[in-house]
């Protein structure tokens, strides 16, 4: 009789947070850590059942897998005796329990859920029948009911299609005031160009386009209708607040510099602010400094947003190359960072970091044999050796925050053409 492989079901998912992060290759320092996968890949399922078995004491259950051509076999077993077979084939499903064996005909399926659909449409049929007479609709109330009904889908239809006109329309008189030759200057100058914004015909434009907004009155009909089925604020509303805020907005928009500068090298450039510069109020300013070599698959960005003449409250950096990815984020005391190494498209190695106010609250370290998790509640480490022995021990540890510890080893070992798993707390 043909060997079994015993495994242990579960493990599969304890093992994932390390096997997600085991070298490719399998060549790393713990080569053989990887070694559930390596197993399967090498098993020669066409000689070999396959068993999924949990043993406890002198108590096991196992589950065999077999293939046998166009027929796969499912065999549940408790101590060694067989509790049942499931056996699927093109033709249906055989089951057998008892010394009885039974055929589940797919066709037989097919038929079983036409007739289930058939016992429902008689049942409907009979409900129909059991009305009195005089309750149901005449023939010339049903067309009059079909008519309205068709009207009714008519006018819902119409309108969304005089909806979808007027923002539409809306939409592209807003966009047409702000024509790129009258708000950007363009400038070119040994290989690089610059774009810089007009604030004075930006504001200009902004104007003109929101104040004929506001004297749409088929839009204006359009957000009152909408207001009246979803609660929301009439346009009347709206223009109020236009004519409220309307210098303000448009003084702050003056007061806008920005530019944008290209370079062949992919180098870009970008500096926003806004605010007036002689005011009391601070003038709140962004740059960006992006270099990207499309030929080397690298890219850096350096983002940061602050007030003029004062450190910056946020700050955003970005680092991609084939090998390696970084992500880090700052502001103030607070900052959250990530670092990855990348082999063949995979991370195998790296960290993540979060920082309140100065104060540590999750850190995550991995690679190829080991994952390490802490927070403010607790942590979890994993972690893949090679015994002694010769078996590959995975280690699960947990600690909570008052310093109580729990802790899972799993075995894993070959024994013939078998893999056997030993699960110990």
């Amino acid at each position: 009789m043909k060997k079994l492989i015993s495994c242990l079901l579960v493990v599969m998912m304890l093992i994932t947070a390390v096997s997600a992060f085991a070298e490719p290759s399998g060549t790393g320092r713990f080569g053989n850590s990887d070694i559930v996968r390596r197993f399967l890949k090498e098993t020669d399922r066409n000689t070999k059942d396959i068993a999924l078995q949990v043993q406890s004491g002198n108590e096991g259950a196992d589950l065999v897998i077999r293939v046998d051509g166009d027929n796969l076999h499912l065999v549940p077993r408790t101590n060694g005796v067989e509790d049942g077979h499931v056996q699927l084939n093109p033709t249906g499903i055989y089951l057998s329990a008892d010394g009885d064996v039974t055929l589940l005909r797919y066709a037989t399926v097919t038929t079983v859920v036409q007739d289930i659909v058939k016992q429902v449409d008689e049942m409907l049929e009979q409900v129909v029948q059991s009305i009195p007479e005089e309750a149901l609709p005449t023939e010339a109330e049903m067309k009059n009911a079909i008519n309205e009904l068709n009207v009714l889908a008519s006018a819902v239809k119409a309108q969304e299609q005089a909806d979808a006109i007027t923002l539409s329309s809306a939409a592209m008189a807003f966009v047409n005031k702000f024509k790129p030759e009258y708000i950007l200057d363009l400038k070119e100058q040994d290989g690089s160009v610059e774009i810089s914004l007009r604030s004075e015909a930006f504001a200009t434009a902004l104007a003109e386009a929101l104040d004929e907004m506001m004297c749409n009155p088929d839009l204006a009909e359009l957000v009152d209708r909408q207001a009246a089925i979803n609660g929301g604020k009439a346009f009347a509303s709206y223009q109020k607040d236009w004519v409220k805020y309307r210098e303000a907005t448009l003084e702050a928009v003056r007061s806008i510099k920005s530019t944008d500068t290209v370079d062949e090298d992919g180098h870009w450039t970008s500096h926003f602010q806004i605010g007036e510069e002689l005011s009391d109020k601070k003038v709140l300013m962004c740059d960006t400094d992006t270099w990207i070599n499309a030929e080397s698959d690298v890219a850096e960005i350096r983002a940061s947003m602050g007030f003029k003449n004062e450190n910056p409250f946020l700050i955003y950096q970005l680092s991609v190359t084939p090998s390696s990815y970084s992500e880090k984020m700052i502001s103030g005391d607070s900052m959250t960072e990530i670092r990855t190494e990348i082999d063949d498209g995979q991370p195998t190695r790296g960290y993540i970091l979060t920082v309140i106010e100065g104060k540590e609250e999750m850190r995550v370290e991995f690679g190829p044999d080991y994952l390490y998790m802490k927070g403010p509640k607790g942590g979890i480490s994993t972690s893949v050796r090679e015994t002694w022995s010769g078996k590959i021990r995975y280690e699960l540890v947990a600690e909570t925050a008052d310093g109580k510890e729990a802790s899972i080893f799993l075995d894993f070992y070959q024994d013939g053409d078998s893999l056997v798993c030993e699960l110990q707390d």
